[in-house]
């Protein structure tokens, strides 16, 4: 059985799941629906999001799934990215089984800046990472403006006569 301690660090969703197993005749009485809410969305896969020649470059890494297994959509709130991991059913009698892997579905919602060109948004996946091309109008890209930062008025100095 995997520690709690370690469940945290790896995984922080990981022990709300176990919390949600292990309260679960309890919880299920006093709050319908609590569990199907939680479960629903087990994972969230890392993104990595950079600005580039007019470009928003999204990166999911995505081990083990096929792009049949994914959906990239585009609406009012932005770029949506769905998908499922299903479980590889095997088993086997009198052997002992662990999975620290993650099962299910997931969805990360990216918001978008105002104009973009749905038609030109381009996705690829290749080796367990999605890449998506979002082209950004010239309108929303703005030449970088600094700051001017201020700090205490400096003290002024009074020489006295003597």
């Amino acid at each position: 059985m995997t520690r709690t301690r370690d469940m945290m660090l790896s995984e922080p969703a990981a022990l709300i799941r176990r919390m949600v197993r292990d309260l679960d005749p309890w919880s299920e009485a006093r709050f319908p629906g609590l569990r199907k809410t939680l479960t629903d969305v087990p994972w969230m896969p890392p993104l990595e999001l950079t600005e580039r020649d007019n470009h928003l470059i999204m990166k999911l890494d995505l081990p083990g799934l096929q792009k049949e297994n994914i959906d990239v959509t585009l609406g009012e709130e932005g770029l949506v990215i769905t998908g499922e991991r299903t479980h590889e059913a095997e088993s086997k009698n009198n052997e002992w089984f662990t999975t620290e892997r993650t099962y299910g579905k997931f969805y990360r919602l990216v918001p978008l800046p105002e104009g973009v060109d749905f038609k030109e948004v381009k996705a690829t996946c290749k080796n367990g990472v999605l890449e998506i091309t979002v082209p950004i109008p010239a309108a929303a890209t703005k030449a970088p403006h600094k700051v001017l930062v201020e700090g205490e008025p400096e003290a002024k100095t009074v020489k006295f006569a003597a």
